[in-house]
């Protein structure tokens, strides 16, 4: 078994037919498409996303030619579950209270009913919509897969998810993109920017 990791700079948006961004990767999509601020590490997978978005505006053009592949992004159950969990509750939610409030507040309880989260969920669910057509829907294969059998290997270096879309995607070809150190999967694509990843190459 081998590693396969690429570093994001040097990825060509038409290298795949299939990409799968991980939650965290999503998430900073997600935010430069609304009005928080990208941090300068989740850069990267923003601009990797819209570079992959921009070679559909090659189809039936002469470029069309040039272009390998018109990629899809893969979102599963799960990842759809966790990408909204997460921005709303790690995003939303802390830029409403700020980092020191946010501690202190619950979610369920205080943010849910505020004005805000109504506004922030619109907002969230309108900007995910509006990549519908460049996302492909996938099966989570969770019978096929059988989570008793990845159960016994979680340890404090990674978790159930991780797991999961490592399984999931493994023998597809299809590369995962993560800032997530935990990413450590042998005989997998894995394409990011994190110096840990991209030091055990």
């Amino acid at each position: 078994m081998a590693y396969h990791i690429t570093d994001i700079r040097y990825c060509a948006p038409d290298s795949y037919p299939f990409y799968f961004f991980d939650a965290n990767s999503w998430i900073a999509v997600l935010k430069n498409s609304g009005v928080f601020a990208v941090d300068s590490h989740e850069q990267p997978y923003v601009d990797l996303f819209e570079a992959i978005i921009t070679t559909h505006t090659h189809k039936g053009t002469k470029q069309a030619k040039q272009v390998r592949h018109f990629p899809k992004i893969v979102v599963t159950s799960l990842l759809l579950s966790e990408i909204f969990n997460a921005y709303m509750r790690n995003v939303a939610m802390k830029v409403f209270y700020g980092a020191a409030g946010f501690k202190t507040k619950s979610f369920k309880t205080d943010y849910r009913p505020t004005p805000d989260y109504k506004k922030q969920i619109k907002n969230l669910t309108s900007d995910f919509i509006a990549f519908k057509d460049y996302i492909e829907i996938r099966d989570d294969r969770l019978t096929e897969i059988d989570p008793f059998s990845i159960l016994p290997s979680l340890d404090e270096s990674n978790d159930f998810n991780d797991f999961f879309y490592y399984y999931s995607f493994q023998g597809t070809g299809i590369p995962i993109v993560t800032h997530d150190s935990d990413y450590q999967y042998q005989d997998i694509p894995i394409i990011t920017a994190q110096h840990k990843l991209l030091s055990i190459k």
